[in-house]
């Protein structure tokens, strides 16, 4: 049976005794040992994110990582990925190009080693992990197995 767990951003619910989506998604990262999936709708400059994605990159972990319209992202942003997948084979970058105005990758998902996933309505930005009250499910189990294989479906998807 599958554990789940609440998190949350936003000032007005930090320190209710709720964790915080920030603080989830760094221990995540931390603990990853073999493969990392993460979909973003939108990134803003997150430094300490993208240096323990880095870490675990430097472990080994596989990291693939689905970004929504891609050449929109801010331009240190994609710098940033893009030098990511220059130095690490093992880190591959996938556009989100729904090819017309509609049908957008909005899902906000990160999976570890298929054993832990957290999926929630924030994005990678300073906003979305701090000001904005955004919330999140953080879930042990089989059905961290299951995202994984929808986050396979959309890297093998031809529109991708």
């Amino acid at each position: 049976m599958s554990k789940i767990q609440v998190v949350v951003s936003g000032l007005g619910w930090m320190g209710s005794g709720i964790g915080s989506i920030e603080s989830a998604i760094e221990e995540l990262l931390e603990e990853a040992r073999d493969e990392i999936l993460l979909t973003a709708y939108a990134i803003g400059k997150t430094d300490r994110i993208f240096k323990l994605l880095e870490v675990a990159l430097l472990r080994g972990v596989r990291v693939r990582m689905i970004v929504n319209r891609l050449p929109e992202q801010h331009e240190s942003i994609q710098h940033i990925l893009n030098e990511l997948q220059k130095k690490y084979r093992h880190f591959q970058l996938y556009p989100f190009n729904p090819g017309n105005e509609r049908g957008d990758l909005h899902a906000k998902v990160l999976v570890v080693d298929r054993k832990r996933a957290l999926v929630g309505s924030s994005n990678l930005s300073y906003n979305g992990l701090i000001l904005n009250h955004e919330m999140a499910v953080l879930i042990d189990g089989q059905e961290a197995a299951t995202i994984g294989v929808a986050i396979d479906r959309l890297t093998g998807h031809a529109g991708i």
